[in-house]
């Protein structure tokens, strides 16, 4: 698709300037406020109307990738932020897909209590379920998504917790002895 969209470009730039590309995509600024208002109300008008067309499995798609795009932002974040834990996006997750955590859990194969636990991060998800939910998105969440969710969560804990950290700590017999 990257190859369509510059050449694309390349065609537009052999009939005009590129000034006049970005011309043709941005809405210019010259328009007076009340024309600028017209436009945007007929532009409104046009989005409802073409909203009001969209079948159940075209927002269930766009509602899909709005999230995969959501989960992609934040892979390249550099921050770790706790409502991208693993069991809050499955949450929402359940919630885009407009179904309970029973069904959901009867369509994973898995018991309602398990994906309770996980959901509420009591216990961990394994790539066993992270397939199954890419194959109960039809695809539109890898699995390797929902284990980057997990693994920048596990990253972060492993980070910080000091307190576990030490605790372990206590428990290694004669290490390594490592001299500069």
């Amino acid at each position: 698709m990257k190859k369509d969209k510059k050449q694309l470009y390349t065609d537009l730039l052999q009939r005009y300037t590129e000034e006049e590309v970005a011309e043709s995509f941005v809405a210019s600024e010259e328009l007076p406020a009340e024309a600028q208002a017209k436009v945007h109300k007929e532009f409104l008008e046009k989005r409802m109307k073409s909203l009001q067309g969209t079948t159940g499995d075209q927002k269930l798609r766009s509602k899909l990738f709005a999230f995969k795009i959501q989960l992609e932002d934040y892979f390249t974040a550099d921050s770790y932020q706790d409502e991208y834990k693993f069991g809050n996006q499955l949450k929402k997750y359940i919630k885009i897909v407009g179904r309970t955590q029973t069904e959901v859990s009867s369509n994973l194969s898995i018991h309602k209590a398990r994906l309770s636990r996980i959901i509420n991060g009591k216990e961990n998800p394994n790539p066993e379920l992270m397939y199954r939910l890419q194959e109960h998105s039809s695809g539109a969440i890898p699995a390797f998504y929902w284990w980057k969710l997990f693994a920048k969560e596990l990253e972060y804990q492993i980070r910080t917790d000091k307190e576990k950290m030490q605790e372990e700590s206590t428990k290694v017999t004669n290490p390594i002895s490592l001299r500069a």
